[in-house]
C-alpha cells in the first residue's frame, strides 16, 4: 500500500511556516536582518493604550496613559527617563524589562520621541 499524506496537513503546515515567518520579519525587518521594526513593537505592545499615533485611546486616557504627542511633555522628559519608564514600568504600565530585549527598549524609546508633534517652519 502506497503512503499518501493528506494535502491538507501540508498546507497546514506551510501557512504556519508562512505566518510565523510574516510576523518575525514584521518585528525585526525584511529576511536575515536584525534591524528592530519599532514601530510594530510599538503597534503590538503600546498603542492598546498609548494609540498608534501615541495621542492615547480611550483605554489609555482611562489609565491615565501618556500622550507622546505632547510637545511639552517631549521637551521636559528625558530619553532616561523614557527609558527607565518601558524597562521597569510606571503607575499602571507593565515593565516590559522582562518581556523585551533591550535593544528592542531602546528601539522603542526611539520610536516615542519620533511620535513628538512636528515642528512648523
Amino acid at each position: 500500500m502506497r503512503n499518501t499524506r493528506n494535502p491538507l496537513i501540508y498546507a497546514i503546515s506551510i501557512f504556519a511556516v508562512l505566518g510565523l515567518h510574516t510576523g518575525f520579519s514584521a518585528v525585526y525587518g525584511q529576511e536575515g536582518e536584525q534591524q528592530i521594526n519599532a514601530k510594530s513593537l510599538f503597534e503590538y505592545h503600546c498603542a492598546t493604550c498609548h494609540g498608534s499615533d501615541g495621542k492615547g485611546t480611550k483605554r489609555g486616557h482611562e489609565l491615565k496613559a501618556r500622550s507622546f504627542a505632547d510637545a511639552d511633555w517631549q521637551s521636559k522628559t528625558t530619553d532616561e527617563q523614557i527609558l527607565n519608564s518601558i524597562t521597569n514600568g510606571k503607575n499602571k504600565m507593565p515593565r516590559w524589562s522582562e518581556k523585551l530585549k533591550p535593544e528592542e527598549i531602546q528601539a522603542l524609546s526611539k520610536y516615542v520621541r519620533k511620535l513628538a508633534p512636528k515642528k512648523r517652519s
